[in-house]
């Protein structure tokens, strides 16, 4: 183990004009850093020799923290060196989920810090070392470090208490069950390395040797407190919409947020995230219950599954407090071997805009009852994967405004439910095969005329390439009207006599066929 030595008057002399010019003595040109608010935190923990990058210039600050980096680190601040850990890996290991892994490089460190018992096991002799860490994880490794655990202490509440009790969570918006990612452990590792005592009144830096001698002074900037923005929103993805079933899968959500009517970013503000297994709440298994955007207005965490998830809708939302109120906005995974992914976009039929109050859902043929949410975005576009089958999609949306005659209409897989707009969709059956992937006709146009047909009578109308049909009822004024996909269609009576034909359906455009 290296302890610090006695630094010569001329040493610290040099170290001083050389940090007063460069401002470190070892620059590290990471190109991914730039506007993190812990880019000092980074270099200097690189400095110190602690903290390395991942290749390629890149620090990788929003990085998970996993259990086999966090020994290391932790043994770097009880003053080990590699060839303690190398001599330490020679040794029997403790845990027997370390050899034969990527993480077996981490086999001397995790010994150390066992024997130190600074990091414990997970049980039966595990480790996990590619476990991510949360904050309070942490907080209670440098807890250890810093000698001041005492005995009876409750996890987690009173290593949260700790982490404001010694100031580590200084410059960080903290919250201990967040996963902790590598740019805020090197501003919660530099505040224990400068600025907390041991019990003896010593600090970090007065005991343990670093790569470079540490600075005379470290200044921890308090984090502003996360911003509320009007007129904010935010869109929503994810890295993977159908991963293999079995469990232990990692899904990445993403969050952009934005504000005004430009659609600027909206940085260092808030986002809530939940997710729910259908009818289940699963926000135990995300990384991080809210996460604060960076200067781009990105936030992201991350779901692992469960074996009770699979071929389950995973339901995952995100929401921003704005103008006095949240909004939050949705989407949809699915841990399935047998599901297939749809997608498409819903608009206002009457004119091609976004509508609103747009509600899909699937519900299987085998069993109509059941209703399948499936989440829209503001633009109406939607995609979604479906455990492998035959469905009925339905759409609901509301149209007020745009109609372009009053009154009630239905058809087969049309109506018009008042004269506030409100309208239900039915798009036909479709069978969905796994491993494939759909695009939903749901941009729909409308068709209209008059007919002298009694009223409550029904008119077929089909298209010309495939005997596609819909039928449409007249109503008490002789009108009908009734979506249908874009297309070439004639118009029929329940005879077979063709009424009307030729007639072109374009998406978001009502084509009226008059009088006939």
């Amino acid at each position: 183990m290296k302890r610090k030595q006695v630094r010569s008057v001329l040493l610290t002399v040099v170290l001083v004009l050389i940090m007063t010019s460069t401002g470190f003595a070892v620059p590290v040109p990471y190109t991914d850093i730039d506007n993190n608010p812990h880019e000092d935190a980074i270099l200097e923990m690189s400095r110190l020799g602690i903290l390395a990058g991942v290749g390629n210039n890149q620090f990788a600050p929003y990085g998970e923290l996993n259990r086999a980096a966090a020994a290391k680190v932790a043994g770097y601040l009880l003053g080990y060196t590699e060839a303690d850990a190398l001599a330490a890996a020679e040794t029997e290991s403790i845990f027997t989920d370390i050899e034969g892994t990527p993480h077996a490089w981490a086999q001397g460190w995790i010994n150390l810090m066992a024997q130190e018992e600074i990091l414990k096991g997970v049980g039966n002799n595990l480790y996990a070392p590619g476990d991510a860490l949360q904050m309070v994880h942490w907080v209670t490794i440098l807890t250890r470090i810093m000698q001041h655990e005492q005995e009876g202490m409750a996890w987690p509440e009173d290593y949260n208490d700790k982490a404001n009790s010694l100031g580590l969570d200084r410059g960080l918006n903290y919250m201990g069950t967040n996963t902790m990612n590598r740019s805020e452990m090197a501003r919660m590792t530099t505040t224990a390395i400068y600025k907390v005592e041991r019990p003896d009144g010593k600090k970090i830096i007065d005991i343990v040797s670093f790569a470079q001698e540490p600075l005379d002074e470290w200044h921890v900037a308090e984090q502003d407190e996360p911003l509320i923005y009007n007129n904010a929103n935010i869109s929503l993805k994810l890295s993977n919409a159908i991963v293999p079933s079995g469990g232990g899968q990692t899904i990445t959500i993403t969050v952009t947020a934005t504000h005004g009517d430009s659609k600027l970013p909206a940085a260092n503000t808030s986002i809530g995230f939940f997710v729910a297994a259908g009818q289940n709440d699963r926000t135990g298994q995300l990384s991080a219950t809210e996460a604060i955007t960076d200067v781009n207005g990105v936030a992201s965490v991350t779901y692992t599954t469960l074996v009770a998830d699979d071929n389950i809708m995973l339901h995952f939302k995100a929401g921003i407090y704005t103008d006095g109120d949240w909004i939050d906005k949705g989407v949809e995974a699915m841990a399935s071997n047998t599901a297939a992914l749809i997608s498409g976009r819903i608009i206002n039929p009457f004119n091609g805009k976004s509508a609103s109050n747009v509600k899909l859902g699937l519900s299987p043929t085998n069993n109509p009852q059941s209703y399948n949410p499936i989440s829209v975005d503001e633009d109406g576009y939607f995609s979604s994967p479906v455990t492998a089958g035959s469905y009925g999609i339905n759409i609901e949306l509301n149209a007020a405004g745009s109609l372009p005659y009053a009154g009630i209409f239905k058809g087969s897989h049309f109506m018009i439910l008042n004269n506030e707009g409100d309208i239900r969709i039915s798009i036909q059956n479709q069978n969905f095969i796994a491993g494939n992937s759909y695009t939903i006709a749901s941009e729909l146009g409308v068709i209209t005329g008059t007919t002298n047909r009694p009223s409550g009578s029904d008119v077929y109308i089909l298209r010309t390439s495939d005997q596609f049909t819909q039928i449409a009822q007249i109503g008490s004024n002789g009108r009908f009207m009734i979506t249908l996909p874009p297309g070439t269609y004639d118009i029929y009576d329940n005879v077979g006599t063709v009424l009307k034909g030729n007639i072109v359906i374009q998406k978001g455009t009502v084509t009226d066929v008059g009088t006939f």
